[in-house]
């Protein structure tokens, strides 16, 4: 059978990614999977995105209730809400899981940051289930997600942390310690009673399953703090509102009410007391890069309408026939490859550190035995107590070290900040360059402008990933330890 011939896309991909075509000559199969994946993207952009972005970003801003599920519906097509879930279960995610969603992030959000995060907000509900080891619900809801994508019904997560008094505060062991905690999951037979609300939840009114993170005694979050896998038929559980956005409309941001919720005890994710590591610190090592590649794709995309309207023509004269027009887009595209640097390191370095720990035979053994009997009651009994979670605890530990995975955290937020950052600058100025121009190009860098903004606030501001650099990279002063049993994993 005949090769099948790269797309112009994908030729540029590996033009604009050196290290890429590099690795290429190690990995072929490997790499032309990753160039498969940003290819579908660009095909999903310009097919299903681009022809109704603006349109919808101009609804939602009229209508924040309005979701767009044949988007979403047309995206199964693509497979993107399997991105995150590992192969041996249906899943997409290879041994580059993590650079395979950055690449496709930040393609999408080329198009629409809102599209993009409704689907890499989904990756981020997800996370929780694969970085807590909680294999149990790999069978169950992972594989509903993956089966449900094939007939083209989106199954979506979201992941909740944000609190109306505690926002920045749950994603920082010493903000943690002294934060405002309202929501409290109280333990009782068989589980937990759940209180208190979650706001700015992404993707949260959609979402059939939330992976939640609370703290069991609010006078002590941080020893307390524990990561829930929460369904939406749940008694007790609404999500009352959706807030108006400045940007990103396309993904709802969600307030969520949980009034006297039970969560079973099957629905502990790792162990009471140790979600700050488990929960957060090592969801935010993995996703915090993607939100650069989210950065970087809306600055891509305000550059590429910006220089599309310095080469229109106005009273016989191009913008870009300027040196100051000719220097100013020298200067972004400087930016974004800034970004391509920073977000691409974290991502290939996150999965130099998951590889391990999901290729290994002895991980990959644990899936020969039929998924009817992994899903059956007496194996997700065995993978839900107290032993079976600290097995898989155990062969996490050997394959994942605390220094690596804080280095990884330490990245992920430089990648954050900066490319956030960088969003905001090369968007603001293409808009001051076009002034008031009433073009459908300054619609679309006004719109980037917009959307770029909430990468600069969620995933943590970027206060907040400064902060947790330096402690982790300079200072010393934050590592993530890998839970195990009888570890809260942080440091």
């Amino acid at each position: 059978m005949a090769a099948k011939v790269m797309s112009e896309r994908g030729r540029k991909l590996l033009l604009d990614f050196p290290v890429l075509a590099a690795l290429r000559e190690h990995d072929r199969k490997g790499i032309d999977g990753l160039v498969k994946l940003v290819e579908d993207a660009a095909e999903y952009n310009r097919t299903v995105v681009i022809p109704r972005a603006l349109e919808l970003d101009e609804r939602m801003e009229r209508e924040p209730d309005y979701f767009d599920w044949d988007m979403m519906r047309e995206a199964c097509k693509y497979r993107f809400f399997s991105l995150a879930i590992p192969e041996v279960v249906g899943g997409l995610a290879s041994k580059y899981m993590v650079t395979g969603m950055a690449l496709v992030v930040e393609e999408l959000c080329s198009a629409c940051g809102g599209i993009g995060l409704a689907i890499a907000a989904h990756s981020l509900g997800v996370a929780p289930v694969i970085a807590s080891g909680a294999m149990v619900h790999w069978d169950t809801v992972l594989h509903e997600i993956v089966e449900e994508e094939k007939k083209g019904n989106p199954v979506l997560m979201a992941y909740a942390i944000t609190e109306p008094s505690a926002g920045t505060d749950v994603e920082e062991p010493e903000f943690l310690e002294m934060a405002k905690i309202g929501m409290e999951a109280k333990k009782v037979k068989g589980g937990y009673r759940v209180n208190g609300r979650k706001c700015f939840i992404s993707g949260g009114s959609e979402a059939k399953y939330l992976t939640l993170t609370a703290a069991t005694d609010r006078s002590r979050p941080l020893e307390t703090w524990t990561t829930f896998l929460v369904e939406r038929d749940m008694d007790g559980y609404s999500t009352p509102r959706v807030e108006l956005k400045m940007g990103q409309r396309a993904c709802h941001a969600a307030e969520l009410l949980f009034e006297d919720v039970f969560i079973p005890d099957s629905h502990v994710l790792g162990y009471e007391g140790d979600g700050m590591a488990n929960g957060i610190l090592i969801i935010m090592a993995a996703s915090r890069g993607p939100v650069g590649s989210i950065a970087t794709g809306i600055a891509r995309g305000g550059f590429e309408h910006f220089l599309a309207w310095t080469r229109e023509s106005r009273d016989g004269k191009r913008p870009i026939d300027e040196d100051r027009i000719r220097m100013a887009l020298a200067d972004m595209w400087a930016a974004i490859q800034e970004n391509r640097s920073l977000y691409l390191s974290h991502s290939l370095g996150g999965d130099a550190l998951f590889r391990n720990a999901f290729t290994h035979p002895l991980f990959l053994s644990a899936f020969l035995v039929p998924h009817q009997v992994r899903a059956s009651k007496p194996y997700s009994t065995i993978l839900n107590s107290y032993y079976g979670k600290g097995l898989v605890n155990i062969l996490f530990r050997y394959f994942i070290k605390d220094d690596d995975a804080t280095d990884m955290l330490a990245k992920a937020s430089l990648a954050k900040f900066a490319c956030a950052d960088n969003a905001m600058y090369l968007t603001g100025r293409a808009l001051e360059l076009m002034g008031m121009d009433d073009s459908p190009q300054r619609r679309w860098v006004e719109k980037a402008y917009r959307d770029a903004k909430l990468t600069q606030i969620y995933e943590g501001t970027n206060q907040l990933n400064r902060l947790a650099f330096f402690n982790a990279e300079i200072a010393n002063t934050l590592k993530i330890e890998v839970p195990g049993p009888f570890k809260k994993g942080v440091r």
